[in-house]
Order: structure tokens, then C-alpha cells, then sequence
């Protein structure tokens, strides 16, 4: 099953249509280094989700 909100190692998420989106883009947050921005973009309608998520703990 495909996730609504991802994780930091998920490359799909579903989409608000029904449709998988891929990841698009993955970049640093500049106020907040614990967390990267995720977009994905959906091929079926065409919007992009953006997600705050957690780095990886060391």
C-alpha cells in the first residue's frame, strides 16, 4: 500500500486523485536542519505535495 504522508525512504506517495506520485525533489529546510522537504509530483492531474520529513538519526 502505497503511504498518503512518506517516510524519508519512500519514493511514491498517493495522491489526492487516487494516482501515485513520484518524488520530485528532495532539498535542506535552512531554518531547520532536522528536516528535508519532499516534493512529489503526480503524472495523472498534475499537483505537487510537499512534505517536511525527519533526517535520518545517527
Amino acid at each position: 500500500m502505497i503511504p498518503k504522508i512518506p517516510t524519508r525512504t519512500d519514493a511514491f506517495v498517493e495522491c489526492a486523485c487516487g494516482a501515485t506520485a513520484k518524488i520530485a525533489t528532495v532539498a535542506p529546510i535552512a531554518d531547520d536542519p532536522g528536516h528535508m522537504r519532499h516534493i512529489y509530483a503526480c503524472p495523472a492531474c498534475g499537483k505537487e505535495s510537499d512534505f517536511k520529513v525527519e533526517k535520518k538519526k545517527v
